[in-house]
């Protein structure tokens, strides 16, 4: 009788069986929260670049552009509203055209927290035409 409990014992025996499910489990959790960091990350950014575009309008329309002097001053007024690095940001600014149309486009390059998941970089952007009066 004991002779066929230790056959049976082998087949019956879930030890690791706890290690191999949280390894599976566990890669699924650790990919979606880093999924989930990594988005709120890119919303912060455009919602920063949105915001300073919009500071960039409200200033635009209370004193309209007339020299490359004022758009460095706009340049410097998106900036200072900008939280995170600004390194990589490309901030581009034009004088209002003839029918008084001024363009704003403002790029950030996102780069992911793991390097070598995504190659290039993801380049988040907010472009506005202002139509000034």
């Amino acid at each position: 009788m004991t002779h066929r409990r230790q056959l049976r014992r082998p087949l019956c025996c879930e030890s690791g069986v706890a290690a191999i499910e949280f390894a599976l489990v566990g890669l699924l959790a650790i990919v979606l929260i880093l999924g989930i960091f990594e988005f709120g990350r890119a919303l912060f950014i455009r919602n920063q670049l949105v915001f300073a575009a919009d500071i960039a309008t409200r200033k635009a329309l209370i004193h309209r552009p007339q020299t490359a002097t004022d758009l460095e001053e706009l340049e410097a007024a998106i900036r200072d509203t900008i939280t995170f690095d600004q390194s990589e940001l490309q901030v581009e600014l034009a004088l209002p055209s003839v029918d008084g149309i001024m363009p704003i486009t403002l790029r950030q390059p996102l780069t992911l927290l793991l390097p070598d998941l995504y190659q290039n970089s993801i380049t988040l952007s907010v472009d506005r035409s202002i139509p000034l009066p």
